[in-house]
């Protein structure tokens, strides 16, 4: 679709009235009404207008995450925007050209919730150790550090969030369950798996099921670079959970 600069296009989910003028996925993790792009004088101005994390990668390769309600700004031409939690994406290629119309109805509201990209639900203690391993990541963004698996029990229980004192094991665990939740990490061996890996990959996994050693999980740097990115945990979750 060829823009003019004050072009604007919205994009979300398909399903029932056309609200949007791209419809690019079926899947309840993306929003009726995801996100708007808008040609302006000095680039693309890709916005959020969703319930869930945006994630742009540009031209260059470099990939951005764009949270509900924030707008990221990139120069015309290609981009591929995809949505989290899904493997839906579409490609974005804007040359300037004369201006097109909208689409009638694109206006109109709906009632129907959007599913959350991630199944991890707040009041549970997984989430209360995953947002206290955040915590120094967002409370002291110019020096972060990551807290051990225990400084992150006595954390919660300084705050009155346990019933009684934990061990860093217990924590563990904890983290285990929420990286089972999210797409990081080592992936299961399933049967699909196993009939698409390499040679070198089926001797690896045949020699870490003959050592009994536990499958490989992500790092904890990892994990809080991937909820702080993806807003799973936030300043203000800190805040709401931790004071």
């Amino acid at each position: 679709m060829p823009l003019a600069v004050g072009d604007t296009i919205s994009f979300g989910r398909s399903g029932g009235r056309r609200l949007v003028d791209l419809e690019v996925s079926s899947s309840p993790r993306v929003s009726r009404r995801a996100g708007t792009v808008e040609v302006t004088p000095v680039g693309v101005l890709l916005a959020n207008t969703g319930s869930n994390p945006l994630l742009v990668d540009d031209a260059s390769g470099v990939r951005q995450t764009v949270r509900p309600g924030q707008v990221l700004l990139f120069p015309v031409g290609r981009a591929r925007v995809g949505f989290a939690g899904t493997e839906d994406a579409f490609e974005l290629n804007v040359v300037l050209g004369p201006r097109s119309g909208g689409v009638p109805g694109a206006d109109e509201t709906t009632t129907e919730r959007t599913r959350p990209a991630w199944s991890l639900a707040e009041g549970t203690a997984y989430y209360a150790c995953l947002v206290a391993l955040c915590e120094p990541t967002l409370r002291h963004p110019d020096s972060p550090w990551i807290p051990t698996s225990q400084q992150v029990a006595e954390r919660l229980w300084e705050r009155g969030l346990l019933s009684s004192q934990r061990s860093g094991d217990w924590v563990d665990r904890r983290l285990d369950d929420v990286r089972e939740k999210l797409p990081i990490g080592e992936k299961p061996w399933t049967a699909e798996r196993a009939r698409r890996a390499t040679p070198e990959e089926q001797e690896h996994a045949l020699a870490r099921a003959r050592s009994g050693a536990p499958r490989r999980t992500a790092r904890k740097e990892q994990l809080v670079e991937f909820a702080v990115e993806s807003g799973i945990v936030t300043l203000d979750t800190v805040r709401r959970l931790l004071g």
